[in-house]
Parts: structure tokens; C-alpha cells; sequence
């Protein structure tokens, strides 16, 4: 009897010190050490950003940013709620290796096809060149413009035309 005391009154002690751990914390532990890094990138995304993403077949995640105006009509300038959600992007990425993240402007169907391919690309530029200014780095971050060819939403209302101005970012792991 006095000797299960004694060793209740150890492994209490032990317990208590952190000189030994339950087996539920070595799991943890495990799966912490184990997790995709898109699953730790989408988690952490989550917490920060008012984001939509899915990921695709080949494992990379597609990040959307609906509800947010991103770019005037006829203007390749970031909005400053659009700045705010990609910086939460650059932090989301912080520590986690990643493949290539591409920027893809997007246009609505208004004007000239060649001008909006070029005005596509140009927006995805200006996306790549903040995302740089926040830490990523160049050999990693290309950026692709495609013009009006894969609408959201309606480009017969004014809503559906701005929801259509956006980039996304597709990031490879």
C-alpha cells in the first residue's frame, strides 16, 4: 500500500514539474509536427482574413477575396481593403514553405479585349510588387493576367463588373 502511495506521490510530482507528459500530449505533439503545410496555412488564413479558398486537385490552394472591391474601374491601383487582406496572406505564410505563389489579375468585360488582358496583367503586377514589399520573395511570386475570360459574377450590372475586378493567388506546395 505505502509503496503505490509513494509512486502516485512521484508521478503526481513528475506530472506537475513537466518532467513527464500524458500520451494524449505526445499526440498533439506529433500531428503538430505533421500537418500539411497547407492545412497549417489555411488555418491560419482563417483567423486573420475575411478569405475564400478551395484546394485544387494538384494540392494548391486558389485564394478569392469576394465581397471585396479591389481595383477601380479602369485602374490597376490596389484598394486599401484589398492591401489589408493580402498583408494577412503574408502572415498566414510566415515559416511555411511554399512552392510559388501566382498572382492572377482579373478584369471585367467592359472595353477593348486587348486592353483588359493588359490591364489584367498590369493589376496582378501591382499585387506581386506589394506582396514583395511585405517579405515574399521574387523567385517565388509570378504574376498573370487573364483578362475577362473567367468572370464571378454578372458583367451586366455594375456589382457583377466590380466583383469581376480581383486577383487571386494560387500557391503551390
Amino acid at each position: 500500500m505505502r509503496t503505490v502511495l509513494f509512486l502516485s506521490a512521484v508521478l503526481a510530482t513528475l506530472l506537475l514539474s513537466g518532467c513527464a507528459s500524458t500520451a494524449e500530449e505526445k499526440t498533439t505533439t506529433v500531428k503538430a509536427e505533421t500537418a500539411r503545410p497547407q492545412s497549417v496555412f489555411l488555418a491560419r488564413l482563417q483567423q486573420r482574413a475575411a478569405a475564400q479558398t478551395v484546394e485544387l486537385a494538384d494540392g494548391s490552394i486558389k485564394v478569392a477575396f469576394p465581397g471585396i472591391t479591389a481595383f477601380s474601374h479602369d485602374g490597376a491601383r490596389i484598394s486599401d481593403e484589398q492591401q489589408s487582406v493580402l498583408s494577412s496572406v503574408v502572415e498566414s505564410l510566415e515559416h511555411i514553405e511554399y512552392q510559388k505563389l501566382t498572382v492572377v489579375g482579373h478584369t471585367d468585360s467592359s472595353g477593348k479585349l486587348a486592353y483588359n488582358n493588359t490591364l489584367s496583367q498590369q493589376r496582378a503586377e501591382q499585387v506581386k510588387a506589394f506582396l514583395l514589399q511585405q517579405g515574399l520573395t521574387a523567385e517565388r511570386v509570378t504574376a498573370e493576367g487573364r483578362g475577362p475570360a473567367e468572370p464571378v459574377a454578372d458583367n451586366k450590372t455594375a456589382q457583377g463588373r466590380a466583383a469581376n475586378r480581383r486577383v487571386e493567388l494560387v500557391l503551390a506546395f
